[in-house]
C-alpha cells in the first residue's frame, strides 16, 4: 500500500510538471502570436478580442464536459481572481511597457516566480528551502540573459512605467497564489471560464480608454484574417495556457509551479526564431541552459523529497 501511494504521488508530481511545461509553451508561443497581431490590431482591442475567443471556448468546453453546477454564488465568486490575471496584470503591464524600456520590463516581469514564492509563504504558509531559493536565482539569471537587449538611442525609460509593470507582475503572482486555493474547490476548466469571464469584464471596462486614445480610428483597416488570428491567439494564450496551469496546480504546490514559469521566455525565443525569423544570441543560449539546469535539479529534488516522505 505504501509503495502504491508513493508511485501515485510521484506520478502526480511528474504529470503536474509536464502540464506546467505545456502551459509555459502556450504562454511563450502565445506571446509571439500577440507580437504578430499587434502589428495590425492595437493592444486594448487585441486583449478584448483574445479574451472573448477564450471565454467562448472555455464555456463551450465546460458545457460539453458537463462540469459541476456553476451558477451559485459560492462558485461564481471563485472567478474573481480573473480580475488579477488576465485582467489587471495585463492592463498594467501594457500601460507600463508603453512608457518604459523593453529590457527593464522584461527584468521586472521575470521576478514573478519570486513574487509567487514570497506571497505563497506569506499567505499560504508554504515553506521555502534555501536550495529552492538558489535554483530560483539561477533561473532568474537565465531569464535575464534571455531577455537581455542592447539599448539603442531613443529608447524611453520611465520609473513610473517600471512601477506599473511591477504592479502587474505582483497582480499576476497574486492570481497564482489565490488560484492554488480555488482549484481545490472547483474543477480547472470551469474555474478558468469564470476567471476569464471576470478578466473579460475588466478588459471591456478599460477598452473605452484605448478607443478614446486613437485605437478606434485604426480598426477599420484591420483585415478579417487578423481578427481570426487574434481569436486563435486567445485560445492558445488564454484557454490552453490557463487551463493547463490550473490542472497543474491540482497536483503540485504554487511554490513548485513557480520555477516553470521561467520556461516561458525559452518558448518565446524559439517561437520568434521559427515564426518571426529572429535568431539566438550566445547570451540567450547560456540563459536557456541555466533555466533548464535549474528546472532539472528542482524536478529531481522534488521527486526525491516525495519518495523520502512517503
Amino acid at each position: 500500500m505504501t509503495t502504491f501511494r508513493l508511485k501515485r504521488s510521484t506520478t502526480a508530481y511528474q504529470f503536474g510538471a509536464l502540464l506546467m511545461v505545456a502551459s509555459a509553451a502556450c504562454w511563450g508561443i502565445g506571446t509571439v502570436m500577440s507580437k504578430s497581431a499587434l502589428s495590425v490590431i492595437p493592444p486594448f482591442t487585441l486583449l478584448a478580442v483574445q479574451l472573448i475567443a477564450s471565454v467562448i471556448a472555455l464555456w463551450l468546453a465546460t458545457l460539453i464536459r458537463r462540469e459541476q453546477p456553476l451558477f451559485r454564488w459560492p462558485v461564481i465568486r471563485l472567478g474573481w481572481t480573473g480580475m488579477l490575471e488576465p485582467g489587471l496584470a495585463y492592463i498594467l503591464g501594457l500601460i507600463g511597457l508603453s512608457i518604459t524600456s523593453a529590457s527593464s520590463a522584461s527584468f521586472i516581469m521575470a521576478l514573478e516566480p519570486f513574487a509567487i514564492i514570497i506571497l505563497a509563504w506569506l499567505l499560504l504558509k508554504e515553506r521555502i528551502s534555501r536550495r529552492s531559493l538558489f535554483l530560483m536565482l539561477l533561473a532568474l539569471i537565465g531569464v535575464l540573459l534571455i531577455s537581455a537587449t542592447a539599448e539603442g538611442e531613443g529608447v524611453v525609460h520611465s520609473l513610473w512605467g517600471d512601477l506599473l509593470v511591477l504592479a502587474g507582475t505582483v497582480s499576476a503572482a497574486l492570481y497564482v497564489v489565490f488560484s492554488s486555493r480555488s482549484v481545490t474547490r472547483l474543477a480547472p476548466m470551469p474555474l478558468a471560464a469564470l476567471q476569464q469571464s471576470a478578466g473579460l469584464l475588466f478588459a471591456l471596462l478599460v477598452l473605452p480608454f484605448g478607443l478614446l486614445n486613437g485605437e478606434g480610428q485604426l480598426l477599420q483597416a484591420v483585415p478579417v484574417s487578423a481578427w481570426l488570428w487574434a481569436m486563435l491567439n486567445g485560445v492558445v494564450q488564454y484557454t490552453l495556457a490557463f487551463s493547463l496551469y490550473l490542472y497543474a496546480l491540482q497536483r503540485i504546490p504554487a511554490t513548485t509551479a513557480a520555477p516553470f514559469l521561467t520556461l516561458i521566455p525559452i518558448f518565446g525565443v524559439l517561437g520568434s526564431v521559427l515564426f518571426l525569423g529572429e535568431s539566438f544570441t550566445p547570451l540567450q543560449l547560456i540563459g536557456g541552459s541555466l533555466i533548464l539546469a535549474a528546472l532539472f535539479i528542482l524536478h529531481s529534488q522534488r521527486t526525491q523529497s516525495v519518495e523520502s516522505h512517503k
